[in-house]
Protein backbone atom coordinates (compact mmCIF):
# COMPACT_ATOMS: atom_id res chain seq x y z
CA UNK A 1 0.00 0.00 0.00
CA UNK A 2 2.73 2.26 0.55
CA UNK A 3 4.51 1.76 -2.14
CA UNK A 4 1.58 2.37 -4.53
CA UNK A 5 1.35 5.74 -3.27
CA UNK A 6 5.26 6.47 -3.32
CA UNK A 7 5.83 6.68 0.30
CA UNK A 8 9.49 3.65 0.32
CA UNK A 9 10.23 5.60 3.79
CA UNK A 10 7.27 4.66 5.36
CA UNK A 11 7.45 1.05 3.60
CA UNK A 12 11.43 0.62 5.17
CA UNK A 13 10.16 1.98 8.36
CA UNK A 14 7.61 -1.08 8.37
CA UNK A 15 10.23 -3.42 7.20
CA UNK A 16 12.61 -2.60 9.49
CA UNK A 17 9.85 -2.61 12.92
CA UNK A 18 9.66 -5.97 12.10
CA UNK A 19 10.18 -8.72 14.52
CA UNK A 20 11.14 -11.59 11.69
CA UNK A 21 11.65 -10.31 8.04
CA UNK A 22 10.88 -13.48 5.93
CA UNK A 23 11.58 -13.97 2.36
CA UNK A 24 8.14 -12.61 1.58
CA UNK A 25 9.12 -9.31 3.40
CA UNK A 26 12.42 -8.84 1.80
CA UNK A 27 11.19 -9.46 -1.64
CA UNK A 28 8.24 -6.65 -1.29
CA UNK A 29 11.19 -4.25 0.58
CA UNK A 30 13.10 -5.07 -2.48
CA UNK A 31 10.09 -4.72 -5.09
CA UNK A 32 9.11 -1.66 -3.62
CA UNK A 33 12.45 -0.04 -4.19
CA UNK A 34 12.61 -0.67 -7.79
CA UNK A 35 8.70 0.39 -8.13
CA UNK A 36 10.05 4.09 -6.74
CA UNK A 37 12.81 3.71 -8.78
CA UNK A 38 15.43 3.19 -6.66
CA UNK A 39 17.61 0.04 -8.32
CA UNK A 40 20.65 0.91 -5.91
CA UNK A 41 18.96 0.71 -2.95
CA UNK A 42 17.40 -2.83 -4.12
CA UNK A 43 20.31 -4.56 -5.15
CA UNK A 44 22.07 -3.07 -1.61
CA UNK A 45 18.89 -4.39 0.20
CA UNK A 46 19.53 -7.68 -1.77
CA UNK A 47 23.14 -8.29 -0.39
CA UNK A 48 22.08 -7.45 2.64
CA UNK A 49 19.47 -10.29 2.69
CA UNK A 50 21.77 -12.57 1.41
CA UNK A 51 24.43 -11.62 4.52
CA UNK A 52 21.62 -12.64 6.40
CA UNK A 53 21.55 -15.91 4.70
CA UNK A 54 18.06 -15.56 3.09
CA UNK A 55 17.50 -17.42 0.67
CA UNK A 56 17.79 -15.99 -3.00
CA UNK A 57 16.52 -18.76 -5.33
CA UNK A 58 13.16 -18.71 -3.09
CA UNK A 59 12.85 -14.63 -3.30
CA UNK A 60 12.83 -15.53 -7.34
CA UNK A 61 10.83 -17.93 -7.78
CA UNK A 62 8.55 -16.14 -5.34
CA UNK A 63 8.76 -13.48 -7.64
CA UNK A 64 8.00 -15.43 -10.36
CA UNK A 65 11.63 -15.62 -12.05
CA UNK A 66 12.57 -19.36 -11.94
CA UNK A 67 15.72 -18.08 -14.60
CA UNK A 68 16.94 -15.35 -12.39
CA UNK A 69 16.61 -17.99 -9.28
CA UNK A 70 18.49 -20.73 -11.26
CA UNK A 71 21.73 -17.73 -12.01
CA UNK A 72 21.26 -17.36 -8.38
CA UNK A 73 21.77 -20.80 -7.01
CA UNK A 74 24.74 -21.06 -9.45
CA UNK A 75 26.33 -18.24 -8.31
CA UNK A 76 26.15 -19.47 -4.90
CA UNK A 77 27.14 -23.23 -5.93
Amino acid sequence: MYVKHGSIEDVRRVFNGMSLQDVVSWNSMIMGYVKCGEGQKALDLFQQMQSKGVCAARLCHLCGSVQEGRCIHEQVI
